[in-house]
């Protein structure tokens, strides 16, 4: 019986693993299609690349399913005043709420404009330099992982096509 329970569990925590990765994926591709109309407009107002703005909100949210993304509508881990994260998280919070979706994407594009590198950046349709131009900028803590994340979620969603102007939302 141990032999037999010894060959299969690998097989069985692949599987779990795998099914994990599946509805992960699953969750990603809701986000994206919730939020890429918003990352759109956004990036014609601001000159931001959408890649960036979804790239950076599924990262930091956890495509919309992190404690913070759920009660204060923060996709982007920016920290500010909250009016209830006792009440709403169980412990103080410093991160900050926003009214509506729409206003946590335009905030984030508003901290990107303040930055010293948007004047150069904001004609730049290439993700990665913006990356490269954020962390320059210390725009994250956490750095290199911070880029690899963003950029490993915008090749695997394919979300550098949101920055062609003629790309139309289905």
């Amino acid at each position: 019986m141990k032999h037999i329970f010894r060959r299969k569990l690998p097989a069985v925590l692949f599987s779990l693993l795998l099914s994990a990765g599946v509805q992960a994926q699953k969750v990603v591709k809701r986000f994206i299609k919730k939020y890429e109309q918003l990352a759109i407009e956004s990036m014609q107002k601001h000159s931001i690349p959408a890649s960036i703005i979804l790239g950076v909100s599924i990262v930091e949210s956890a495509a919309g399913e992190s404690a913070i993304a759920k009660a204060f509508r923060n996709f982007f881990g920016v920290k500010g005043s909250n009016t209830g994260s006792q009440a709403k998280l169980g412990y103080k919070s410093a991160y900050k709420e926003y009214p509506t979706d729409a206003a946590s994407f335009e905030h984030f594009c508003q901290i990107l404009m303040n930055k010293k590198f948007y004047v150069k950046m904001k004609s730049c349709a290439d993700y990665k330099q913006w990356l490269k131009a954020m962390n320059a900028a210390s725009y994250a803590e956490a750095k290199q992982k911070w880029v690899a994340d963003i950029t490993r979620t915008i090749d695997k969603f394919e979300l550098y096509k949101l920055d062609n102007p003629t790309f139309a939302v289905n």
